[in-house]
């Protein structure tokens, strides 16, 4: 039985990082801390020059992004692929930003890139992207009523 790291993790006084295999013998109860998401448990002892687990990870790394709002703060979760598309824009002119974010199809990168990119065009642009993203599914939820 492997052990892999879920989540940054401190194991019989060791710290381990997301990916690391854990010693069997620091965990006293693998099946409560797998519940917890803290650690995946794989199957085989494996050779271990070959990579830690294969499928073993559920989900992906999420990354909570506080958001200011007029009432308060608003909890963004990312993931890698969101935040990396998102700095990708920011990157660009005005201009291929605009064009970038016509074809955006993520809420959650819509909602990052205007939160933290303080260009007017790019405000604009991801709010009517957003308002044409939000239209559609509303339109796919009545023709999936009428049915």
């Amino acid at each position: 039985m492997r052990l892999i790291a879920k989540k940054p993790c401190s194991f019989n006084g060791q710290t381990f990082y997301i990916g690391d295999e854990i010693p069997s013998e620091f965990v006293i109860n693998p099946k409560a801390q797998e519940k917890l998401g803290v650690i995946a448990i794989a199957a085989g002892g494996g050779d271990p020059s070959e990579p830690a687990v294969t499928g073993a990870f559920i989900g992906q790394v999420e990354f909570a992004i506080p958001i200011n709002q007029r009432d308060g703060k608003m909890i963004l979760h990312c993931n890698e692929e969101q935040i990396c598309k998102a700095a990708e824009v920011m990157q660009m002119t005005a201009g291929e930003a605009k064009e970038t974010i016509k074809e955006i199809e993520d809420e959650k990168v819509l909602i990052l890139l205007n939160a933290c990119d303080s260009r007017k065009a790019i405000k604009e642009a991801t709010e009517a992207a957003a308002t044409k993203l939000n239209f559609e599914e509303d339109v796919q939820e009545e023709s999936a009523g009428d049915e």
